[in-house]
């Protein structure tokens, strides 16, 4: 029995297969693979790719390095988190848009930012964008894990922290230190959304949004609603700032530190001195803050509504990690007690 099939490979010899794959299927298979060095890579395949690349709509930018900061206005320690900003690769430009190369002659800290990236996509939905570390820097042993939800202003943020080793020692700490890693983290959570302006003004398709780094410390969240309210929010600061500008040379604390402005906010914290895990991890000051804006529309709730809140912002910040969520349930079933805290 033969069959014949020179006329069927005569055929594939004179066409690519690939072109007759229908353009969603492909920006499909871009939005999968989303990130975005290697898509604009993938420009330089083809025409068609490079005209269908812009139209990816599930990104991640990750950031190769940290490049330090010596013209920075600031020396007050925030300048790490807008660091960043200075750090994607100059090759990135020669990609972006060819026919637009002219205007990298001249970089500016706008042009080296992930805003002058992403200008070469034209319908962002979804964004991830990943810090090549964490941002705090706390004494040795110390872990702090956080999640901070977003809109114009911090929504929520939980955060968990922990020693580790026979090293950690809470003699001389307690409270006091408990304190300083909640601050730190709600500072490093408001430099993230301070970063995010500039995109989340351009980027108007923008329905998620996630910025987290490569050690998993933590993580800024912005939905749909959060993105909007977060846009209105920026034209109306920009507005007053423009108003006030001429009588107020500095402008603020606001503009000045490089990132938002934390609300007064009240800290449910529970904490446990000593805890062994299922897997046999010791945890040592184990310690577990929920934290919201006192003026937010839930703030007036009862206390059950308020621990049942708890619950379900902790566990959603932790979900599918088996060591830390263990930590958090049990965590979870100690007592809390509150503070507040001012505006900063």
């Amino acid at each position: 029995m033969e069959i014949n099939v020179k006329h069927q490979t005569h055929g594939f010899d004179q066409a690519d297969g690939f072109d007759s794959i229908p353009d969603p299927i492909v920006l499909h298979i871009f939005s999968k693979i989303s990130d975005i060095k290697t898509l604009i890579r993938c420009r330089s395949v083809s025409k068609r790719f490079n005209s269908l690349v812009p139209q990816a709509d599930s990104l991640l930018l990750r950031v190769d390095r940290v490049i330090s900061t010596t013209d920075s206005d600031d020396d007050d320690g925030d300048s790490f988190f807008l660091a960043f900003l200075r750090s994607v690769v100059k090759s990135f430009h020669t990609f972006i848009s060819p026919n637009k190369q002219a205007n990298f002659t001249n970089p500016t800290r706008t042009q080296k930012s992930p805003t002058q990236i992403l200008r070469g996509f034209e319908n962002i939905r979804s964004l991830q964008i990943e810090l090549p570390s964490g941002d705090l820097r706390l004494e040795k042993g110390t872990t702090i894990k956080w999640k901070a939800h977003f809109g114009k202003t911090l929504r929520s943020c939980v955060i968990l922290g922990f020693r580790g080793g026979s090293e950690a020692d809470f003699s001389g700490g307690g409270l006091k230190m408990r304190v300083v890693w909640t601050i730190s983290a709600l500072i490093a959570a408001s430099a993230r959304h301070y970063m995010m302006l500039d995109v989340i003004r351009e980027q108007t398709d923008l329905f998620n949004l996630e910025v987290k780094d490569r050690d998993n410390e933590g993580m800024v969240v912005m939905d749909k609603v959060g993105l909007k309210e977060c846009r209105q929010g920026v034209e109306d600061e920009e507005e007053i700032n423009n108003n006030n500008n001429s009588n107020n040379r500095g402008a603020g604390v606001w503009w000045k530190s490089n990132r938002t402005t934390v609300p007064a906010v009240r800290m449910r914290m529970r904490h446990e001195a000593r805890m062994e895990l299922a897997n046999g991890v010791k945890l040592e000051g184990a310690t577990l803050v929920v934290v919201r804006p006192i003026n937010s529309s839930g703030g007036g709730g009862s206390e059950v509504e308020e621990q049942s809140g708890d619950v379900g912002l902790a566990m959603g910040a932790f979900r599918g990690d088996e060591v830390y969520g263990e930590a958090v349930e049990r965590l979870l079933k100690c007592r809390s007690y509150i503070l507040e805290m001012n505006s900063f």
